[in-house]
């Protein structure tokens, strides 16, 4: 079994995703009830939040794993390389179908 010295992957990208959107949507609201300005991008933040789930549960944790090291840690693609091993175009792939799906799920919106 891999242990990951940040936690498990999954746990580790859900909920610092959740924490940034979360922010980002309440931030939102606080401009659009003081100003009184459009929605804007809220549907989609309150929709790919309320769906974080159904994004990560079928994510293998290899991938959530270079999501971790590209999103959390902040890594370029030529450090993911250097620290994993793996080619630029599987890390590119693998992090590429995640994000592709929160696509699809906030173009919903």
């Amino acid at each position: 079994m891999v242990r990951y010295y940040w936690g498990r992957p999954q746990d580790v990208v859900r909920w610092y995703l959740r924490g940034t959107l979360y922010l980002s949507a309440q931030s939102r609201k606080s401009y659009i009830e003081k100003i009184g300005a459009e929605p804007g991008n809220l549907p989609r933040l309150l929709k790919l939040l309320n769906n974080l789930d159904d994004i990560f549960d079928a994510v293998d944790t290899d991938s959530i794993a270079l999501l971790c090291l590209r999103y959390v840690e902040l890594l370029s693609i030529a450090e993911t390389t250097k620290r994993t091993g793996l080619p630029a175009y599987q890390i590119t792939a693998k992090t590429g179908k995640v994000m592709k799906k929160a696509k699809e799920i906030i173009s919903k919106a």
